[in-house]
């Protein structure tokens, strides 16, 4: 061997292996380490998405509510699937003072949503929120919420400004309220339309009777007939508040005193029996409608009406009671509501979504 050369020596087989091995496991863990931080920065984005939904829901509450007029009639529907008990459909419908804009503008004849003319501007609304019917202008379908999957329901907001302005469409007909709710006539102006004619002094005035019971005018057009969206069509977004809001819960506070203990209504099980549901309530009412009796229960409340009852219920009276004590005292008014609803993000990433509360406080 010639002087100053070193001889070289070659990696053995054995050697080569493991360190194709080893190369292979650094690359297995990259690639978990990888696919987790994937599904981490999916996650992070679909929370983020469902905080967004949760904040603008909340921040338009917190607006409407801070103004409610608690002297004006407020209206609660509450929908329950028997099959599921954690699934409600509940809506509700108040009045409130504020600065309040249309979305879209509105020409002056006909007066009806155009391109091109003003928006109706107002400080007293009516309000409304509720899951939505989607529709789908491509086949002329409407899907009801309880039949569409939790993170397909849309939550609805209506707003309908009382104006004076005689250049718009005055509906409902404020000489007969009645005879003018009429589903093909004036169930289209509510849903087109954000004003409505009728003073709060009117609504105030109305007795009992004008509301009706199932099948009753102003029933049908403020709960029965939900907000009609179609994703497809800009001009029904003015009632659109968010997409995927699913089992939406509306309760109020009061004081059980035969028990001594702080409850929400409707509860399913208020006095922590496992015995006892508010919604059994519905089991006892003398007409519904055949999807009702067969996988729902629905019954609804409204107060500050003319009546000498002490609350009002879209239900009979004797069976609105917790034990042998009436826990509502007369001229009864929630001082706090409880929204509760489950949020899903676009992406489905979230598959169960996140559940939310959120109180509102109204007060004295």
């Amino acid at each position: 061997m010639a002087k100053g050369k070193m001889k070289r020596k070659a990696f053995t087989l054995i050697e080569l292996v493991v360190a194709i091995a080893i190369l292979a496991m650094v690359l297995s863990f990259a690639g978990v380490i990888f696919k987790v931080s994937i599904g981490a920065f999916r996650t992070g984005i679909a929370n983020a998405e469902i905080m967004r939904k949760m904040r603008a829901i909340t921040d338009q509450l917190n607006t409407d509510f801070k103004g409610i007029r608690t002297d004006a009639p407020l209206f609660i529907w509450f929908f329950q699937d028997k099959t599921d008990p954690n699934q409600r459909y509940d809506q509700i419908m108040f009045f409130a003072d504020g600065d309040f804009q249309s979305t879209q503008l509105y020409d002056g004849n006909p007066a009806i949503p155009a391109s091109t003319g003003k928006p109706v501007v107002g400080n007293v609304s009516r309000i409304y929120y509720g899951q939505a019917q989607s529709l789908d202008s491509r086949d002329n379908t409407v899907k009801d919420p309880f039949y569409l999957g939790e993170e397909d329901r849309l939550l609805g907001r209506r707003q309908h400004m009382l104006t004076a302005d005689r250049s718009l469409d005055y509906w409902p007909d404020a000489g007969d309220i009645v005879a003018s709710f009429d589903r093909e006539v004036d169930g289209y102006k509510n849903e087109l339309y954000e004003h409505d004619c009728l003073s709060l002094s009117v609504w105030k005035t109305l007795d009992r009777n004008a509301y009706g019971a199932f099948g009753g005018k102003i029933l049908n057009t403020c709960f029965e007939f939900r907000p009609e969206i179609d994703m497809g069509v800009p001009g029904t977004f003015h009632k659109l508040m968010c997409e995927g809001v699913g089992n939406l819960a509306i309760q109020w506070a009061y004081w059980e005193p035969t028990y001594n203990k702080f409850h929400w209504f409707p509860s399913d099980d208020p006095d922590g029996s496992g015995m006892y549901s508010h919604f059994v309530l519905m089991d006892y009412l003398p007409i519904k409608r055949a999807y009702w009796e067969a996988d729902f229960d629905a019954f609804g409340a409204f107060f500050n009406i003319p009546t000498d009852d002490q609350i009002n219920y879209w239900a009979p009276m004797s069976f609105m009671k917790y034990s042998s004590s009436n826990n509502f005292l007369a001229r009864f008014y929630p001082k706090a509501l409880k929204f509760t609803f489950t949020l899903y993000d676009s992406m489905g990433i979230i598959e169960d979504g996140r559940r939310f509360t959120h109180i509102v406080y109204i007060g004295d």
